[in-house]
C-alpha cells in the first residue's frame, strides 16, 4: 500500500495567495510497495464539504505513475479556497488512504477586485535625499469575525500591525522586482488579530530596494523618489457582512515614528521609545504597475546566534558570531536617554586581530557617530539613541548585512552577549541534503556552501550580501544546479525567471543584473550582455526544466529566449573594431565568432590581472554562443518547435568548426590557464578526433600545478566534473583535497564558515560561486542524481582519501539514500530509492542495471 504525503501546490505548501490560473499538484510517497499505478484526486471548497464527499472537481482514477504536474481541472476566480486529496493504487492494485488535506487559495486575480488606493506620505522627496520612515494608522470598528484576509503590497518594504501585533512571519515585504515592470503584494490570514469592536491598523514604510542603495553601484532611488503602500482589508462577519478598509487619504499620517533613517546597504538610524504621532494625512499617489501574486516561499527569520564578546588588540569591543550570515542584530541597551551608540557589521577581522571592512570597502566606518545622509562611511552601521533611562530593544525592520562580526561604539553598560543575538533572514526554501564523508575539511566545505546559499538568497539569488547585494545573473546560472541540491529552488526561481523575463532588453539581452541596482542608460551600461551572464535567460530555463522536469517555463518563455538567441547571433562576426584584423585572424570561421561586446570571462582566476577584465574574450563568448544554441535547439524540439532546432543546431555546428579552427586548431590548445581546456572540454566544442589529446594536455597542466585550483567563477563548476569524466579521477580527488593557496579547503584553513568571492579573501568572504564544486561530490562522489521522472542514477566514485561517504537528498520524487564505505578491499553500497521510482546502478566492476524503490546493499571490489 502507498499513501501520499508532501502535498504541493505549485511547489508551495498550502499557499494563501496565488495566481497561477492553473494551479498544479504534487506528491511523494510512503509505504512498502514499489510503484504508483494510478492516483485519484478530489477538492472542494471547504474542509467540510471534503469530507462530506461533496466535490467541486475530480481527477477519477488516473493510470499514471506521476506524481508531479498534475493539474487542478476547473475555473477559478478571485479569492476561491480548494481544499484537495489524494489516494494511490499501488502495482497490486491496493488503494491507500485518502491522503491528509492541503489548500490553496487564489489572490486578486482581476484590477478591478483592488478598491484600495496607493498612499504615501504627505511630503514631496528630494532627489537624493533621505527620509524617516513612514507610519500610517487607521481605526475601525467591525462585528464578529468569522474570516479575514489582508492583501498589502508596496513600493518600499512595509511592515503591518494589527491592534499593536505584528502580522505574519515575513520580512522585506513585498519582496524584490522590478517595480516599474512588476509589483508583488502578500494575502495573509489576519482573523486572529481582530476582535469584534474598534480595531486598528498601522503600518510602517521604509525605503527598501525601491528608494535605498540597492547594491553594487551604491545608487539610491533607482525606482522612484515616492515611497508608497496599497493594503485592502476585507472581514466577512458571522452574519455575512463583508467589511473593506482599504487604504484612502482617510489613514492618518506621520513621519516621526523610531526609524529616523533606513537604507538596506547602510542600516538604520533608530531613536528608542518613540511613538509617531499620526498628526497628517496620507496622500493618494498614482501607480500603475501590474500587481502579482508572489508565488514564492517567503523571506522570514532564521537561525539565532548568541555572541562571544572580545576585546580586540585596539581596544574595540566586537562580538563574534563563529558564523558568516545575511540578516540583521537584534539588541536591548540600557543607557542615559539622549545616550548614541554605533554598531558596525563586518565579515573579518585583520591581520592584528582587529575588525574591519577593509576586504568590502575602502572607507573608514569607526567613528562612533555616522551622518544620517546614506553615504559609504555608515557601510553596514546600526546607530541608535537612547528614549529613556530602562532598558530598550530593537530588531532591525528595513535593513540587512553580511556580518560574523559587530563592533560597538560607545557603549553605556558592560556588554553582556545575552543582549544580542545574531539573525540569519533568507527564503525559505526547504533544505535537502543531509551529507557527510570521512574528510572534515570536505563535510565543512559542503556546510560553508550552504551557508553561502542562505547568505544569498533573499527573494533573488545575489552575488554577496554586503558590497554588491546583486542578483547577477551569471553566478546564478552557474551555481544553479548545485544549489537546486542543497533546498528547494523550484518556487524560488519560478519568481525569479519571471523578473529576468521581465527586465529584458528591447534587443533582447538580458541585463548582467536582475532586477536592477542602478538606473539603466548610465556610464556602465557597455557591460551589459556579457557572455556567461546573459546567457542565464537560456542556461536556467533548460536546467529548470530537467531538474524539475517542467516544461512549462520553457514554453512560457520561449519567444522571450529565442529573442535573446537573436541578439547573441548578432554579436558573431562583427566587423566594427578597425582592429579586428589584428586581433583574429580573417577567415570563413570569423562569421561565427562573436567578436563584440563586453566580457567580464573568467572572474576571480587565480593569477589574473583586474586589467583581464577589459581584454577581449573571443573564446570565452564564443564558447557561451554554442553552449546557449544547442541547449536552445533540444528545447525548441521538446515542445515542437522542429524547425527552429534544426536551425540552431546548424548555427551551432559552424560555430564549434569556427571554434576549433581560431581557439584548438589541430587538437592543441598550449595555454597556461585551465580555463581554456575545461571550458571546451565541458561544453562539448572539442573536436572528436583531438579530445584525447586535448584531455591528456590539460590534465598535464593540472599535474604541472600541484593539482591548484586554477579556474574562476565561469569554469570552478565544471572542472572537477571534466577531469574525472575524462578518466582523470583520482587527479579531480587531489584537486579537491588540496590544502594550500589556491583551494577550497586552503579557505577552512584560514578560518571560513562561508565561500569566499577570491581564492585570496581579499573581496567578499560571502560568495556561493566557487561552491559549486558541491555538485562534483554530490553527483560523483556520492553519485546521486535526477534523470528523468521518477528515476535517478546511481554512480558513485569512490576515491582519493575518503574512505567513505553518505547522503540523503529529499527530491522532488521523495528521500533517496547512498552511502559507500570502504571495508578491507571491498566496497560496501547501501540505497535506498524511495517509493514510486526506480534507479539506473552504474558502480565501478558491478554490471550496470536497474533496481526498483526499497532498500538495496551493494558489494564490490576495490580496484
Amino acid at each position: 500500500m502507498l499513501n501520499a504525503i508532501n502535498l504541493r501546490t505549485e511547489y508551495l505548501k498550502n499557499p494563501i495567495g496565488i495566481d497561477i490560473i492553473k494551479p498544479r499538484f504534487s506528491w511523494t510517497l510512503d509505504g512498502e510497495s514499489k510503484k504508483q499505478l494510478s492516483y485519484e484526486v478530489r477538492a472542494s471548497s471547504s474542509i467540510n464539504e471534503l469530507q462530506q464527499g461533496v466535490f467541486n472537481w475530480e481527477s477519477g482514477l488516473v493510470e499514471s505513475n506521476q506524481m508531479t504536474h498534475i493539474s487542478y481541472g476547473r475555473k477559478l476566480s478571485s479569492r476561491e479556497q480548494v481544499y484537495w486529496q489524494v489516494r494511490i493504487c499501488d502495482e497490486d492494485g491496493v488503494f491507500g488512504n485518502w491522503s491528509e488535506i492541503a489548500s490553496f487559495e487564489m489572490g486578486l486575480l482581476n484590477e478591478s477586485d483592488w478598491k484600495a488606493q496607493w498612499i504615501c506620505g504627505d511630503y514631496e522627496p528630494l532627489a537624493n535625499e533621505r527620509y524617516p520612515a513612514d507610519e500610517f494608522k487607521k481605526e475601525f470598528s467591525i462585528e464578529e469575525v468569522s474570516k479575514a484576509r489582508l492583501y498589502i503590497t508596496a513600493c518600499g518594504l512595509y511592515e503591518v500591525k494589527i491592534n499593536g501585533i505584528r502580522v505574519g512571519n515575513q520580512v522585506f515585504t513585498p519582496g524584490l522586482t522590478s517595480y516599474d515592470k512588476r509589483i508583488q503584494y502578500q494575502v495573509y490570514d489576519v482573523a486572529e488579530y481582530l476582535k469584534a469592536g474598534n480595531n486598528s491598523i498601522e503600518i510602517t514604510l521604509g525605503d527598501g530596494w525601491f528608494r535605498g542603495k540597492s547594491g553594487v553601484f551604491g545608487a539610491t532611488q533607482v525606482y522612484g523618489k515616492v515611497t508608497s503602500l496599497m493594503a485592502q482589508l476585507e472581514v466577512y462577519s458571522e452574519t455575512g457582512t463583508i467589511n473593506e478598509i482599504v487604504t484612502d487619504e482617510t489613514f492618518l499620517w506621520s513621519n516621526d515614528g523610531p526609524v529616523r533613517f533606513n537604507d538596506m546597504k547602510d542600516g538604520e538610524t533608530v531613536l528608542g521609545n518613540c511613538i509617531p504621532s499620526y498628526t497628517g494625512k496620507a496622500k493618494s499617489i498614482n501607480i500603475n504597475v501590474p500587481l502579482s501574486c508572489s508565488n514564492n516561499v517567503p523571506v522570514i527569520e532564521q537561525e539565532h546566534f548568541m555572541p562571544e564578546v572580545i576585546i580586540t588588540p585596539d581596544g574595540s569591543t566586537v562580538l563574534d558570531f563563529k558564523q558568516n550570515i545575511a540578516g540583521y542584530m537584534a539588541f536591548s541597551v540600557k543607557g542615559s536617554k539622549g545616550h548614541t551608540v554605533s554598531m558596525n557589521m563586518g565579515e573579518m577581522l585583520d591581520a592584528n586581530g582587529n575588525f574591519t571592512v577593509s576586504n568590502l570597502i575602502t572607507i573608514d566606518t569607526s567613528q562612533a557617530h555616522v551622518p544620517d545622509y546614506c553615504d559609504d562611511s555608515r557601510f553596514q552601521s546600526m546607530v541608535y539613541t537612547c528614549g529613556s533611562d530602562e532598558r530598550e530593544y530593537w530588531k532591525p525592520k528595513f535593513c540587512f548585512q553580511g556580518f560574523r562580526y559587530v563592533k560597538l561604539n560607545n557603549w553605556p553598560e558592560e556588554v553582556n552577549p545575552e543582549y544580542f543575538t545574531a539573525i540569519a533572514v533568507y527564503s525559505d526554501m526547504d533544505e535537502l541534503i543531509e551529507f557527510e564523508c570521512s574528510s572534515k575539511d570536505i563535510n565543512k566545505l559542503v556546510e560553508n556552501t550552504l551557508w553561502s546559499m542562505k547568505g544569498n538568497h533573499l527573494d533573488v539569488p545575489t552575488d554577496c550580501p554586503q558590497r554588491e547585494r546583486a542578483a547577477w545573473t551569471g553566478d546564478a546560472q552557474l551555481f544553479f544546479e548545485t544549489g537546486a541540491y542543497f533546498m528547494d529552488f523550484s518556487a524560488f526561481y519560478r519568481k525569479w525567471l519571471q523578473d529576468i523575463f521581465d527586465d529584458q532588453a528591447e534587443d533582447g539581452k538580458i541585463y548582467n543584473i536582475v532586477p536592477r541596482v542602478s538606473p539603466r542608460g548610465g556610464a556602465n551600461d557597455f557591460v551589459e550582455g556579457s557572455s556567461g551572464w546573459t546567457d542565464a535567460g537560456i542556461l536556467i530555463p533548460y536546467r529548470y526544466w530537467k531538474k524539475y522536469n517542467d516544461i512549462s517555463i520553457i514554453k512560457k518563455y520561449y519567444e522571450q529566449m529565442k529573442h535573446l538567441i537573436k541578439f547573441l547571433l548578432s554579436r558573431m562576426g562583427d566587423t566594427s573594431d578597425a582592429e579586428l584584423d589584428k586581433k583574429l585572424q580573417n577567415s570563413e570561421h570569423r562569421a561565427y565568432i562573436v567578436t563584440t561586446g563586453f566580457h567580464f570571462g573568467e572572474w576571480c582566476e587565480p593569477g589574473g590581472s583586474p586589467m583581464d577584465v577589459m581584454k577581449p574574450k573571443y573564446e570565452e563568448a564564443t564558447a557561451y554562443l554554442y553552449l546557449s544554441l544547442t541547449l536552445m535547439s533540444e528545447m525548441s524540439d521538446a515542445i515542437g518547435r522542429v524547425e527552429d532546432a534544426e536551425e540552431f543546431t546548424l548555427i551551432a555546428k559552424r560555430v564549434k568548426e569556427a571554434y576549433n579552427f581560431y581557439f584548438a586548431n589541430n587538437g592543441v590548445i598550449s595555454s597556461e590557464r585551465m580555463s581554456r581546456y575545461v571550458r571546451p572540454l565541458a561544453f562539448g566544442l572539442i573536436a572528436d578526433e583531438n579530445i584525447e589529446k586535448i584531455s591528456e594536455e590539460f590534465i598535464g597542466l593540472v599535474r604541472k600545478n600541484h593539482h591548484h585550483i586554477g579556474t574562476g567563477f565561469l569554469s570552478t563548476p565544471f572542472i572537477l566534473r571534466t577531469i574525472s569524466e575524462f578518466g582523470y579521477l583520482e587527479d579531480a580527488y587531489k584537486m579537491l583535497e588540496k590544502e594550500d593557496y589556491p583551494s577550497w579547503i586552503h579557505e577552512i584553513r584560514q578560518g571560513a564558515t562561508t565561500i569566499w568571492e577570491n581564492w585570496e579573501g581579499v573581496a567578499s568572504r560571502n560568495h556561493y560561486s566557487n561552491g559549486a564544486v558541491c555538485h562534483w561530490i554530490f553527483s560523483t562522489v556520492c553519485g546521486v542524481s535526477i534523470i528523468g521522472a521518477n528515476l535517478f542514477k546511481i554512480a558513485p566514485r569512490p576515491g582519493g582519501s575518503l574512505t567513505y561517504a553518505e547522503i540523503e537528498y529529499n527530491s522532488q520524487y521523495g528521500k533517496i539514500y547512498l552511502k559507500w564505505e570502504k571495508q578491507n578491499e571491498k566496497f560496501v553500497y547501501k540505497i535506498k530509492i524511495p517509493a514510486g521510482c526506480s534507479a539506473e546502478i552504474d558502480l565501478t566492476d558491478i554490471q550496470k542495471r536497474s533496481i526498483d524503490a526499497g532498500e538495496h546493499t551493494i558489494i564490490a571490489s576495490v580496484g
